[in-house]
């Protein structure tokens, strides 16, 4: 029988050879969530034996990291705005950037209030967080992927928010569909705006694991803040802000012209850097 010292050290090494960038770190992360035990266990009771089955699930575990999978999908869930939320293939990972973008969504529904709506929800890491934080608050989470909004509604429900959230399948914003026009006092939406040319150059744990239709903005980036512009405005109330992440650099000043010409009532209000500095959220004002 192998202890968790010598399983660790033989998992590590197989996960450094696959050029993970944290080895011992993952490798206690799938030893850890199989054995159901805290990461300060391993250390003071390296002796420990797994059973058999334990041992084939960490190799097993172990293997698909190293294939490239990323470890969200793996355990089967991530932390995101301190929150514990169910991911798998279906929906994008959330990000450490779009923590931020929901961070200053729920700055700006605490002042707007009304319902909001969350478009390309995903797995509704944005929709739920802000619903957790503003109790009295409804949302729509709106996504072109049907398989994406299952993944979104286990979120809502593991965190006690389902009654209050309307999940829709909808690709394009209309004032005849299900939210009513002039009602929505916060749009916040985190869309693909990776240009498709550049889908094959992302790392391998994204492009061949993550799902490309969470990640693809067409040519240029642009495809799904173009329908967001021309449709969105009129469910908007008088002054209520959309925020949008972005891809930053030139995509910024892109944005900034395609928003003039499609929706001239949104008035460019702020854009805000992310955690690295790099400019990424862009905040417009319908005019009133």
């Amino acid at each position: 029988m192998e202890d968790v010292a010598s399983i660790r050290a033989s998992i590590a090494a197989k996960l450094g050879d696959a050029g993970a960038p944290s080895p011992f770190l993952e490798a206690d992360r799938i030893i850890c969530r199989v054995l159901g035990a805290p990461r300060s266990s391993l250390h003071a009771h390296p002796e420990r034996e797994p059973s058999s089955g334990q041992r084939e699930r960490i190799v097993s575990l172990a293997a698909r990291r190293a294939s490239g999978e990323p470890m969200a999908y793996i355990l089967g869930d991530a932390i995101f705005c301190g929150m514990r939320f169910l991911v798998d293939e279906r929906a994008l990972i959330p990000r450490t950037e779009t923590e931020t973008l929901t961070e200053l969504a729920d700055e700006l529904l605490k002042v707007s209030g009304g319902p909001f709506a969350d478009w390309c929800t995903g797995s509704g890491c944005i929709a739920v967080t802000l619903l957790v934080c503003n109790e009295s608050s409804s949302a729509y989470a709106v996504d072109v992927s049907d398989a994406a909004l299952a993944v979104a509604r286990r979120n809502a429900a593991l965190h006690g928010v389902e009654r209050r959230v309307t999940f829709l399948e909808c690709a394009s914003p209309s004032s005849d569909g299900p939210i009513p026009p002039a009602s929505l006092g916060l749009v916040v939406t985190n869309p693909p705006y990776i240009p498709t040319a550049t889908i094959e150059t992302l790392e391998t744990q994204v492009k061949d694991h993550e799902p490309r239709a969470a990640l693809d903005g067409g040519r240029d980036g642009l495809n799904v803040y173009r329908t967001l512009f021309a449709g969105i405005p009129p469910l908007m109330k008088p002054g209520a802000p959309l925020i949008a992440e972005t891809g930053g650099g030139a995509q910024i000043d892109e944005l900034a012209s395609c928003a003039r010409a499609l929706a001239p009532c949104l008035s460019l209000d702020k854009i805000f850097p992310d955690h690295r500095g790099i400019d990424r959220f862009m905040l417009w004002r319908k005019r009133v």
